[in-house]
């Protein structure tokens, strides 16, 4: 991963800049390459810098396990890559594992935060706070060194890692607010299923932001590559068990590793292969015969259906 090193420029604003220099004097320039300030990449050729850029490939390739360095209370960033071509459409899914102590999570794609996962134990999980860039916080609900919210702390900053350790990132610290609903728990030990649409090719950044409230922190990430949601065939009836021959196609997450062709208990349900809006909660008679009920966008009951 890219490393974080001691420059100089000859401006106060990054974007301004006409050099990237090795020394505070501006003698030495630094070697030609791509270098990034507080999110800003400029491409150093010859000495010069170019113009400001969106760094598409700067960032880590969707697909794999990562698994981060351990940590102390911090906040945590990383920058995955989901792919910039015409065919780079459908359903992000993310998987994360907070393991037992408590972290929490959000994650920031084309301007929108999204934080709502789904457990394969303890089904929807989300900030109930309403607040639009609110962390939803994870792990065991015996842990008691998240602090009581509302609360407001200065977290350092981490912005990637390298060599076995984390990067400090910029500006650092940085001010978080826990709100009353975001510590929600579940999800222990396991990985948790998130959902982000992605509907066009551009943008392809999807940045993760894991937030350890308490002395300690380990967690695990996986994002894998866009494609369209499995779907099967259904048909919603309310509060009936009866069958029904189905009417409709509906598309469900599968949690980690999974292979299942219909929705199994907790899969959020929705109504589009790109994961962008839930299935209303209610029954619905599957073309096996089968009902799921759907309870907060996730699956919470399946039985079969009555002739």
């Amino acid at each position: 991963m890219p490393s974080t090193e001691s420059k100089y420029i000859d401006s106060s604003d990054f974007a301004t800049a006409t050099a990237v220099y090795d020394d505070i004097n501006l003698t030495i320039k630094a070697s030609d390459g791509v270098y990034q300030y507080d999110g800003e990449y400029r491409t150093q050729q010859n000495g010069l810098l170019g113009p400001l850029f969106q760094c598409e490939e700067c960032s880590i390739p969707c697909g794999g396990t990562i698994n981060p360095p351990s940590g102390g209370q911090g906040l945590y960033q990383l920058e995955f890559n989901a792919g910039t071509g015409s065919d780079d459409t459908g359903a992000i899914l993310i998987y994360f594992n907070p393991n037992s102590v408590p972290d929490g999570i959000r994650v920031l794609y084309d301007g929108v935060y999204y934080n709502r996962l789904s457990s394969p134990t303890d089904g929807n999980i989300q900030s109930t706070s309403g607040i639009s860039d609110a962390f939803t916080i994870l792990g065991s609900a015996g842990s008691s060194c998240v602090p009581s919210t509302p609360n407001t702390t200065s977290y350092d900053f981490f912005d990637g890692f390298s060599g076995g350790t984390w990067d400090s990132g910029t500006p650092t610290p940085q001010s978080i607010t826990l709100n009353v609903g975001d510590d929600v728990r579940g999800g222990s030990s396991e990985f948790s299923l998130l959902v982000i649409p992605k509907t066009n090719s551009l943008p392809g950044n999807v940045t993760i932001q894991v937030l350890g409230p308490c002395s300690g922190t380990a967690w695990q990430i996986e994002v894998d590559c866009p494609a369209a949601l499995p779907s099967f065939e259904a048909i919603g009836v309310s509060g009936s068990m009866t069958c029904f021959a189905p009417d409709t196609t509906l598309y469900f997450g599968r949690f980690r590793n999974e292979t299942n062709v219909y929705p199994e208990l907790n899969n959020p349900v929705f109504l589009d292969a790109n994961g962008s809006n839930r299935a209303s909660d209610q029954n619905y008679v599957m073309d096996n015969n089968q009902v799921i009920t759907v309870t907060n966008g996730v699956v919470s009951n399946i039985q079969s259906c009555t002739p």
